[in-house]
């Protein structure tokens, strides 16, 4: 008589599942408005499985999104975008330390955000705010794809500012 070999094989995943988990999830967490999320189609149902998606933003941006799966079902999920994103509060504490220690004032920053998605070279605007009322505009470049930043007040460069390290967001 011959002898069975039986493999035993780990479900498959709906792709589509944990894509709309990630997407509610991103969302939720970044305030960034999300189009879609594409997830590979076979990714094995087990805990501790790990896999990359793609977040498509309503801006047309896209994101690469590392994903592990936390359970069998797959339907509680671990993630965190290792580059392209920036976490917008990161920025404002940095411009306030700045103001704080080289021009001796206390100011609010408002980058109008929590996160905002970029590429190196991108530039934006925050908002300034001394406590006497008086407003100013904070240029922001994006220098690498991890997300450091240089800034300066428009009208006046602060000066010796080194770059901001940001981590990953998770």
């Amino acid at each position: 008589m011959g002898s069975v070999l039986l493999l035993a094989c780990a479900p498959i995943a709906d792709a589509n599942q944990v894509g709309r988990i990630l997407q509610q999830e991103f969302a939720n967490k970044t305030q960034i408005a999300v189009h879609s999320v594409e997830c590979p189609p076979n990714i094995e149902s087990k805990a501790g499985e790990q896999f990359a998606c793609r977040i498509y933003a309503q801006d047309s941006h896209q994101l690469l999104a590392q994903v592990t799966l936390k359970n069998d079902q797959a339907d509680d999920i671990a993630w965190f975008v290792p580059e392209g994103l920036i976490n917008l509060a990161v920025i404002e504490e940095n411009i306030e330390e700045k103001f704080k220690t080289q021009r001796l004032t206390k100011v609010q920053a408002n980058c109008k955000g929590k996160f905002k998605i970029v590429q190196p070279g991108d530039q934006f605007e925050c908002q300034v705010q001394e406590a006497n009322d008086i407003t100013g505009t904070v240029e922001v470049k994006v220098t690498d794809k991890q997300g450091k930043v240089n800034f300066q007040l428009v009208d006046q460069p602060i000066p010796d500012q080194p770059a901001i390290n940001q981590t990953p967001i998770r």
